[in-house]
């Protein structure tokens, strides 16, 4: 078997695009884990509670 050589880790996804795909599953896994629980939360409020969390991390890694 021939190994194919990788320059980067990710070739051909930017990081920015990477970024909104790891948060697009998150969000998705969280709603769908919620529902699991019985929560009533929609995907679209899951955003909302994870956008509220993030800007909280964000704060506290400038800080």
């Amino acid at each position: 078997m021939t190994k194919l050589k990788r320059t980067k880790k990710y070739s051909g996804i930017s990081p920015e695009r990477l970024a909104e795909l790891r948060r697009a599953t998150l969000v998705a896994s969280a709603g769908a884990s919620t529902r699991l629980e019985g929560s009533k939360l929609s995907d679209k409020e899951v955003e909302r509670i994870a956008n509220i969390v993030f800007e909280r991390k964000q704060e506290y890694q400038t800080s």
